[in-house]
């Protein structure tokens, strides 16, 4: 061998050795693996040898050559499995599965605390979006202002969530009692009414300021300072007609065709106009159809700019209200048509020049319904209610503004202020008084912190989905005066 032509002694014997076993352990593990790959072949055929024999050539003790036929037909599906690497026992098996279904529940787990830290970091975004909003749109949220009109309210320095017009004994600052006392027709009335339209109550809708699809209420507080305008109306105003009042000089009414505007001044006094025409921006003549006043601590009714002589900031929902989740106060209704009956009762009476019927809290009727309705639909100032308890309505799977706006209509009611819109909805105040005033619509802003997605630059705030109205709405008997 060439290993023994190599050195000397007992080194060149022991490297001689060791060359042999190299060879040798490489010859057997090929050997082995040659066996192996082989093994299924040779099995398979010695079984094909023993059924052959099995079939042809019987044998006395056939049931032994069967036991033999069948062992062979393991030993191959073994050979095979060994072949694949597929040789383990059935205690290994067993603990194959079982760490497969723990990394499975492991990424069950792991995928589940992904999407929950998402959704997590979802809401904290979207609240965070929404302090925004609220920031940019109402950077006061205490019941007093820093301004110097009236309760310290003024541009930039709007009225808070927790702040509501008018005294506590205001009825749309009384909440609802315990136990009301519901109106016989109130499941006729609530029936006739839902059937207007498909979709009631109607949407909510943010972005219209400065188009002729407002139709809200515009407030504005005025300063000290601001110019001075001489108020004058065209069909009715005499208890404010001639009066010079301050109003902010980029002030500008609601763009419908009702032109509301409010106008707060320093001294408390809450001016409400309809149909306002616009002004000059320095002082001058301010022009109007309707209006007159109330005291904003007052008991916030017989002020004639709505049909009802309800004071225009009387059940308004606010941005600052819906942001923070929480209103505190009844809200205002606006509904198709109201009726020309007096057979609601309850002091219900027939307006003047054909109006339709009212009643307490309401001095005013407003556009009648046909004769066929006149006993299903309210009469102007009618009451309603949301028979829903707390939980009840926490429990709903709809957005924090919208059980803010069910949580005022079960705890406070609404009453039927206007006649107008698609059937039977809630009054927004109008963004313009920011807008018009060089601020951001807080409205918008709070829509698209909230996912409302945009139709032609308007955002609606969906009433009607998620509340069985038909089942909870109800009339009330009208408060006590």
């Amino acid at each position: 061998m060439s290993c023994l032509s190599h050195g000397r002694g007992r080194g060149r014997l022991l490297a001689c050795l060791l060359t042999i076993a190299a060879v040798l352990l490489a010859w057997s593990t090929a050997t082995a693996a040659a066996a192996d790959r082989h093994a299924p072949r040779a099995r398979k055929h010695a079984c094909r040898v023993l059924r052959h024999r099995l079939a042809h050539h019987p044998p006395r003790h056939s049931r032994r050559l069967r036991r033999r036929v069948a062992r062979c037909k393991r030993a191959v599906r073994h050979a095979h499995r060994r072949a694949r690497g597929h040789h383990r026992t059935v205690r290994e098996r067993r603990a194959l599965r079982h760490r497969r279904a723990v990394r499975h529940r492991r990424a069950v787990r792991h995928r589940r605390a992904l999407r929950h830290r998402r959704v997590v970091r979802h809401r904290r975004a979207l609240a965070r979006r929404r302090a925004a909003a609220l920031r940019r749109g109402a950077r006061s949220t205490a019941t007093h202002g820093t301004a110097r009109g009236w309760n310290g309210f003024g541009a930039g320095s709007w009225p808070g969530a927790a702040w509501r017009p008018y005294a506590a004994d205001s009825p749309f600052n009384r909440p609802v009692p315990a136990d009301p006392a519901v109106h016989p027709a109130s499941a006729r009335i609530v029936r006739h009414v839902l059937a207007w339209d498909r979709d009631l109550p109607g949407s909510l809708t943010a972005g219209a300021a400065g188009t002729s699809g407002d139709y809200g209420h515009p407030t504005y507080y005025a300063q000290p300072d601001d110019p001075r305008y001489r108020l004058h109306a065209t069909e009715g105003g005499g208890a404010i007609e001639g009066l010079r009042i301050p109003v902010p000089a980029a002030a500008q009414p609601a763009g419908g065709s009702d032109g509301h505007m409010t106008i707060v001044t320093p001294d408390g006094w809450e001016y409400d106009l309809w149909q306002a025409r616009r002004k000059p921006p320095g002082g001058g003549t301010l022009t109007f159809s309707i209006g007159g006043r109330t005291r904003i601590d007052g008991s916030g009714l017989r002020s004639p700019a709505t049909a009802s002589n309800f004071a225009s900031l009387a059940g308004v929902i606010r941005a600052q209200e819906l942001a923070a989740g929480r209103i505190e106060h009844a809200l205002f209704i606006v509904a198709r048509c109201t009726s020309t009956s007096t057979a609601f009762g309850y002091g219900t009476r027939h307006g003047a020049d054909d109006q339709a019927s009212y009643v307490y809290p309401a001095s005013h009727g407003g556009n009648g319904c046909s004769s066929a309705e006149a006993a299903s639909a309210p009469p102007m100032g009618a009451r309603f209610q949301l028979a829903m308890s707390d939980a009840q309505i926490a429990a709903l799977p709809v957005p924090a503004w919208k059980q803010a706006i069910l949580t005022a209509l079960a705890h406070y009611g609404g009453y039927v202020g206007d006649t107008g819109g698609p059937g039977f909805g809630f009054q927004f105040e109008s963004s313009t008084m920011y807008t018009s005033l060089g601020y951001a619509d807080p409205l918008v802003a709070f829509a698209r912190a909230s996912g409302i997605r945009s139709n032609g630059g308007l955002f609606a705030f969906d009433l009607a989905r998620g509340v069985d109205w038909a089942r909870y709405l109800r009339v009330l008997t009208p408060p006590a005066r």
